[in-house]
């Protein structure tokens, strides 16, 4: 469980909110709420994002042509405007393959070329099995990425604690993106609490589980343990009615109430849904309150992860 030490005395810094950038490239990615406003041009969108204060933007060549429309944006912008925080990643890695660490390069050189970039602030394997991440291959990949200057920290995104434990254990990778919320707090507990005054920086996804928090008509169509979902969301909306919060609040100030966590990645093109967020999170939930969300976020549960579904 977290403690009062793990919490964030002064959530208002917008610095650690990482946004997301795959439904600018895949709209209808995850569960996404229903609209009838017509989106604002990428442009003005992400114009208005940095006018809210937040400067980190994650992108990958899996969303989409979300890497191209980001990067019509940065070429756009104000030279003398400092630069945004970008991360992106590296896909269709094969184990064993000689060619990886020219395969990475080209990866990334590409994902440059899109982004109009000459650096990566944070690259991301975006596989994470263990024949990926422990191999050789991939180890000198990321070595020239890093020799070359073409990526300032290399990060891996995970879904098994054995994975976890090797991507610690290896001290290779500068930073580990895992689920953190709500529903799973797992990873948090096994891996951030104990290694969270290390050099190694962890980020949390899945804050809202792909939207089904507050998108729960496909629940049940669209995920087999979707009975089971809607009563663990159900105890979720007695806790924050108990609050007077909305759950999806109640969500998002948990989350970035844990101040071990560098940063935290939220995905969506609503400009209310950002403004909204970054309300909620200038109020960190009360130590008793983040106690009893642990109680239950900390149950192991099969289909706190997506790929169960």
């Amino acid at each position: 469980m977290p403690n009062a030490e793990s919490i964030t005395p002064d959530a208002a810094n917008n610095a650690r909110f990482c946004l997301g950038t795959v439904k600018l490239g895949v709209p209808n990615y995850g569960f996404s709420s229903p609209s009838s406003a017509q989106p604002l041009p990428p442009a003005t969108f992400l114009a208005q994002v940095e006018e809210l204060g937040i400067h980190r933007l994650d992108s990958s060549p899996r969303y989409g042509n979300s890497e191209q429309i980001l990067g019509a944006y940065l070429k756009q912008r104000p030279t003398e405007q400092p630069a945004l925080w970008i991360s992106s990643k590296i896909d269709q890695l094969t184990p064993n393959n000689k060619q990886t660490p020219a395969q990475m390069l080209a990866s990334v050189q590409q994902s440059l070329q899109r982004l109009h970039r000459q650096q990566l602030d944070l690259c991301y394997l975006h596989q994470n099995e263990l024949a990926i991440i422990s191999d050789p291959a991939v180890h000198a990949g990321i070595a020239l990425l890093k020799e070359q200057r073409l990526i300032d920290k290399i990060g891996v995104s995970l879904y098994s604690h054995e994975e976890c434990h090797y991507a610690i254990a290896c001290g290779l990778y500068d930073v580990i993106q895992i689920p953190i919320s709500i529903f799973d707090l797992g990873f948090y507990n096994r891996f951030v609490l104990p290694n969270g005054a290390g050099t190694i920086r962890f980020a949390a996804r899945s804050l809202l589980l792909q939207g089904i928090l507050a998108n729960r008509q496909e629940i049940t169509t669209r995920i087999r343990q979707g009975e089971e979902i809607l009563a663990y969301l159900r105890q979720m909306d007695h806790l924050a009615e108990q609050w007077q919060m909305g759950t999806t609040e109640m969500a998002v100030r948990f989350a970035f109430s844990l101040s071990a966590v560098d940063h935290l990645l939220i995905g969506t093109l609503s400009l209310a849904n950002l403004r909204a967020i970054l309300q909620w999170i200038r109020h960190p939930l009360s130590t008793e309150q983040i106690a009893t969300i642990s109680h239950f976020a900390a149950q192991a549960k099969i289909w706190s992860n997506p790929r169960n579904w």
